[in-house]
């Protein structure tokens, strides 16, 4: 039962001198009463005034009326089950799904529930509390076993009490990249794990890992690497096939070692369509495999229609061109054309024609125009046809600034004067231009580019563009010079890069032919061609998967922008995303994040290559229509590792200050966690206030005795 209290500002004692001065007043105010009153009539007058104005009196100290209740809580523990596909398993110890509800259902599990406030949750994917418990609440069909989330979301989302405990039971094979340690120390009370399966690798042959380009080429040999897993199969034979569109497009035969071993198998794919194409590795299966279900993983490739176009434009056999062609031409998503200018005015390799200009996906300008090519050049460059695509500028030696002035509009850098004399020049990137996409590298020094060759400059004035970057600049000796190396520029929808120096070829022969920047050439050439050909999104209305493939227990979610004629984001769009697979049709309609974004996903869908369409719509209008394609299905990361990761468990507990236990031996589990120190009930003290003083009903009360009183007053003829 709640115990009352009552507070007040000032002391006690004027409370009790308020009381009497309360009563004086009252007494003398009917000590003589005209016309006189009975005894009795004169307590009743007294005791209403009396009462009404000690309440005035108690009002002005802002009295507070307190309800307070007191509880005693047990503490609480939090239970999380792993409720992914893993625990579906049979391994040498059984059958995972009746030792988990057989571990569940334990006298431990039962003690601690008679001695704690248990909260249990189950986790796969997400964590989910669990009001009603019970054994069959476990399914064991998650897609995903994200240990350290659900530690996080149970850090985040306690409910307002912190648990003494954490019992975490699963198999410790996170399928998430977090480490759940961290999560696990960041909660702050030890952690007692149960372990489920067995700790020795089962007899199984999987796909552990796959590799291959997310994007290629029609035509063009892809690599898929992949890295097969075996245990407990010495000597056995097993094959690998590639399947593309439904039939075996390579196959290879591997002997398996003993024990548990990893061997990286290399298998070709040649697609010849464009669009998104759905391919799968299969291995043969072996005899009383723990599981078949990861034999076989599923990847996407997008594939373009075509190879990358590149034009060079030579105004003369250089060195620099040659090379160009020759790095250009070792990549297999690169066709390369050659325009090499002649003292005729015409070209060495054939005719330079609108058509040719019209297929190519980018320009790369060596020297050109000049001599007697200019004017060809120049004029077929300058048409508004050809006014989106991509040049790279590499001057030369003889480079004739007025032949060069018409281009001025496409380059991103004016030209003002060209001295013949030469200078040696080295490649300064600033440390902030180190992680553009044209210097990005794979090795491993922090500056590879200040340890290139010199090449030539020749000095003049380059002044860049308001709009344009200076990605580098150049250094003589050891002085680093505001002069550019390389300027490049985005806009009106162009691409455009200009080098100020000649004599590239150098980095790729002068280069050691062994070290880190032995490919440098090849690398600075392919990514400025490929930043120069990225293509921008421009459109008001894009809709895009979070990613092309989704396993067949997981929602497939979209992500869309829209946007008005003048590019600003429209926040009240209605959104609708269609999924069509086999003729069946699917619709979701996304919800607005604000801001133009929007956002929602699909229920469970089958496994299957869907094509989607989404449509905006503002009011009755369309803003615009978007479609593509996402894959449901592929490889299961919940069955690549399926034997116990006992030391991982062990760790976590260890660390955290709880222990671990076998889920087939629980012994003395309920007794090691009821001896942490924070395992003890908590009074819990319920506290309610009503502030009397701020309440309408006590200045009501108040008035009511005073309204008494008169009516009595008036009763007896009195004043």
């Amino acid at each position: 039962m709640p115990s009352v209290e009552l507070s007040i500002s000032y002391h006690v004692f004027f409370v009790v001198v308020g009381l009497a001065a309360a009563f004086g007043i009252a007494f003398l105010s009917y000590r003589s009463p005209v016309p006189p009153q009975t005894r009795a009539s004169r307590i009743i007058f007294t005791l209403l005034r009396t009462l009404g104005l000690w309440i005035l009196m108690l009002l002005i100290g802002q009295p507070v009326l307190s309800l307070v209740e007191r509880s005693v809580k047990p503490p609480v523990v939090d239970i999380l089950v792993d409720n992914s596909q893993s625990l579906s398993l049979v391994d040498d110890l059984g059958d995972r799904r009746l030792v988990l509800r057989g571990a569940l259902s334990s006298s431990e599990f039962a003690a601690l529930s008679n001695d704690a406030d248990v909260r249990w949750s189950l986790f796969d994917h997400t964590r989910r509390a669990i009001t009603s418990w019970s054994v069959d609440s476990v399914r064991s069909d998650g897609d995903r076993s994200d240990i350290a989330g659900a530690l996080r979301d149970l850090r985040i989302n306690s409910g307002g009490r912190r648990p003494a405990a954490v019992v975490l039971v699963t198999d410790g094979n996170a399928t998430t990249p977090v480490n759940p340690l961290y999560e696990a120390q960041a909660l702050g009370v030890p952690v007692f794990t149960v372990g489920v399966g067995d700790t020795n690798d089962p007899r199984d042959l999987r796909v552990s890992s796959l590799l291959s380009n997310a994007t290629a080429y029609a035509g063009t040999r892809v690599p898929v690497n992949v890295v097969v897993h075996s245990s407990n199969a010495a000597g056995e034979q097993a094959e690998v096939r590639l399947i593309h569109r439904g039939r075996t497009v390579d196959r290879t035969t591997i002997t398996l070692d003993a024990g548990s071993r990893d061997q990286r198998v290399t298998l070709y794919l040649t697609p010849d369509s464009a669009g998104l194409h759905r391919s799968s590795v299969s291995l043969s299966r072996l005899a009383n495999e723990i599981t078949y279900a990861n034999n076989t993983a599923t990847f996407l490739t997008r594939v373009l229609s075509d190879k990358m176009r590149i034009l060079i434009l030579a105004s003369a056999p250089n060195q620099d061109a040659a090379f160009l062609q020759r790095s250009l031409s070792s990549d297999s998503n690169m066709a390369v054309t050659v325009r090499t200018g002649n003292p005729q005015g015409a070209f060495w390799e054939g005719a330079l024609t609108p058509d040719l200009l019209r297929r190519s996906d980018a320009f790369i300008l060596v020297g050109a125009p000049d001599g007697p090519t200019s004017h060809t050049v120049r004029q077929l460059l300058l048409q508004e046809e050809f006014a989106r695509k991509p040049v790279w500028f590499i001057p030369q030696r003889s480079e004739n600034v007025d032949l060069l002035r018409p281009l001025d509009p496409i380059l991103p850098a004016h030209v003002d004067q060209l001295v013949p004399s030469e200078q040696v020049v080295f490649c300064a990137v600033p440390e902030s231009r180190r992680l553009h996409p044209i210097f990005r590298s794979q090795s491993v020094a922090s500056d590879p580019w200040s340890s290139l060759p010199p090449v030539f400059r020749s000095q003049g004035t380059y002044r860049p563009r308001p709009d344009a970057e200076v990605l580098a600049t150049i250094r003589a000796g050891a002085t680093v010079a505001p002069e550019p190396f390389l300027v490049t520029r985005n806009a009106d929808g162009r691409r455009t890069a200009m080098l100020t120096v000649y004599g590239l070829w150098r980095w790729k022969l002068l280069t050691a032919s062994e070290g880190a920047s032995v490919s440098l050439y090849d690398e600075f050439v392919s990514n400025i061609v490929r930043w120069l050909t990225a293509v921008e999104d421009e459109r008001r209305f894009r809709i895009r998967p979070e990613r092309d493939a989704f396993s067949s227990l997981e929602a497939p979610a979209f992500t869309g922008e829209v946007y008005d004629e003048s590019l600003q984001p429209v926040i009240d769009a209605d959104v609708q995303v269609t999924a069509v697979l086999d003729g069946a049709t699917t619709t979701v309609v996304l919800s607005p994040l604000g801001n133009g974004q929007y956002a929602g996903s699909f229920s469970l869908l089958s496994p299957g290559d869907y094509a989607y369409s989404a449509t905006a719509r503002a009011g009755s209008s369309v803003v615009g229509e978007d479609r593509g394609t996402f894959s449901v299905g592929g490889l299961n990361v919940e069955f690549v590792e399926t034997r116990l990761n006992r030391v991982s468990l062990e760790g976590l507990s260890s660390r955290t200050g709880g222990a671990y236990a076998h889920a087939a031996d629980l012994h003395g589990l309920s007794a090691r966690v009821r001896a942490v120190p924070g395992f003890e009930s908590v009074e819990d003290i319920q506290r309610s206030d009503v502030e009397v003083w701020n309440n309408p009903w006590a200045l009501g009360l108040a008035i009511l005795l005073f309204s008494i009183e008169w009516f009595l007053r008036k009763r007896a003829g009195m004043l």
